[in-house]
């Protein structure tokens, strides 16, 4: 379970000030195992290491390494040149998906570049933050369906016509297309795709191989450092037409517009041959039977489960006395909330091992979060997340445990097992990125972001201002993934 948002109340435990449930006496303590936070991530992970040669991505992970990082951005240049692949992308989305750093420390951070007469200076780039916002508190609302077509393909084709598996040729780098082998070797490598390759990329896949977007979206949360179901699922499914009015394509001028001739000019497709040699439309009547969706088609959600999701996270809670502080994926920060406000309490981090497993997650990734890891006051174990949890609790004596929220719903079910169990989970917000004077539509991104747009900018929520006409044009822009 790895992101921040602040999430909805739920019902916790009665629980006196000192941390115990009401009725229950303090438990007695039991021993622990070691921690593991001083054991190398290849130690950890030996069948990992061994399969995957690439043990370091683009990113080093840590507090420190991503206040260096923060440091370099340049808000201004990016809203110019963001699109090209030699652009000023600040490369920080590895330290806002594991909650190194908080949206509103990049925001303040960009808003710093800008005169405070002129914040509409780095207006770009606080509005590709805003992807991030958007794509977590979609997540938090329809959990496991992320992983589901939101929509019917908009191709004419049924989704039984796209094949479930990743191509071979694909993972090893050797389909014959310089640009699509030069990007499938860079996603493993580095852990690494600006964001206009990730979208070249699923549109080959899914449309181009005929490869059911879930197949990309997984090889993708695999090797990127930034990976989880938010962003990377619903973008995969932008791009597919799964939540999206059309289909997603590029062609051989759109990629030299933004990449120059740096692949073609060594593509042995270059001069016969090349599938994205070609208009749009030719593309669309070579690729697609109808810009529709086939007959009988459905999709996982209904729409107006989005259309005014409350955006209000519950208000910090009272620190306990006694309580354990449990920190995870999603929050990997000395500034993580519940740290802040239990100060020299006992705290734990537990490798997920089924949910690593089920992602395949690489070394590069496992180094990350394993660098995060070194940076924070943590007794590291592994297993079955709530069981883990519950037994360092228990080893304490205690049975409160205060966290931070997750759009997860593994995060959801954790909780859930650790309040079966009779333990009390306090949830400890983080700081509100976008707030709204009414609930948010999150349907589309430009809803939702002129309902919460004063509030990204750090001013007082305001009244969305009047919709434009949305043209098929503008519709056509709508896919972002983080600065």
């Amino acid at each position: 379970m790895f992101s921040t948002v602040c999430l909805r109340p739920r019902p916790l435990f009665s629980a006196r000030r000192d941390g115990r449930l009401r009725g229950v006496s303090k438990l007695p303590a039991a021993p622990l195992p070691p921690s593991l936070q001083g054991v190398p991530a290849a130690q950890l992970f030996p069948e990992v290491f061994a399969r995957d040669p690439h043990h370091q991505g683009f990113a080093r992970g840590g507090r420190s390494a991503a206040q260096d990082a923060l440091g370099q951005i340049d808000p201004v240049t990016y809203g110019r040149d963001r699109s090209h692949l030699d652009g000023h992308v600040s490369r920080l989305s590895p330290y806002l998906r594991h909650g190194v750093l908080t949206l509103n420390e990049v925001r303040d951070a960009a808003l710093a570049h800008a005169p405070k007469t002129a914040p509409s200076r780095v207006w770009k780039y606080v509005n590709e933050l805003s992807w991030h916002d958007y794509f977590t508190r979609v997540y938090a609302e329809i959990g496991e369906l992320v992983w589901q077509d939101l929509h019917p393909y908009q191709t004419g084709l049924p989704a039984s016509a796209y094949a479930r598996d990743l191509p071979a040729d694909l993972s090893a780098a050797e389909t014959g297309a310089a640009c699509i082998d030069a990007w499938s070797r860079e996603l493993q490598e580095s852990g690494y795709l600006h964001n206009h390759v990730r979208m070249w990329l699923a549109s080959y896949l899914v449309h181009h191989r005929r490869v059911w977007w879930q197949a990309g979206a997984a090889w993708f949360l695999t090797h990127l450092l930034d990976g989880d179901p938010a962003s990377n699922n619903l973008n995969r499914q932008w791009v597919a037409s799964t939540w999206r009015a059309y289909p997603s394509l590029w062609n051989r001028g759109n990629l030299t517009k933004y990449a120059g001739e740096r692949y073609c000019a060594a593509c042995p497709l270059a001069q016969g041959g090349c599938p994205f040699d070609a208009t749009y439309a030719a593309l669309s009547q070579r690729l697609f039977t109808a810009k529709k969706a086939a007959p009988g088609e459905t999709g996982a959600l209904d729409p107006a489960r989005l259309q005014a999701v409350p955006w209000e996270g519950p208000p910090a809670p009272e620190a306990l006395e006694h309580a354990v502080v449990w920190v995870h994926g999603d929050r990997l920060s000395p500034t993580h909330e519940a740290l802040v406000s239990h100060p020299g309490r006992p705290a734990v981090f537990v490798w997920d091992d089924e949910l690593l497993r089920r992602w395949a997650v690489s070394a590069k990734r496992q180094t990350f979060i394993h660098e995060c890891v070194q940076e924070l006051p943590v007794h590291v174990l592994r297993g079955e997340v709530a069981a883990e949890v519950e037994r360092f609790a228990r080893a304490h004596g205690v049975r409160a445990v205060a966290t931070t929220p997750s759009p997860s719903p593994r995060f959801a079910a954790t909780v859930a097992a650790l309040e079966k169990a009779g333990l009390q989970v306090q949830v400890w917000p983080g700081p509100v990125f976008g707030a709204s004077l009414t609930p948010l539509d999150l349907r589309v991104h430009a809803d939702y972001w002129r309902q919460v747009s004063a509030s990204a900018f750090g001013k007082a929520p305001a009244p969305p201002k009047a919709k434009r006409p949305r043209t098929r044009k503008a519709a056509s822009a709508q896919a972002k993934g983080g600065a």
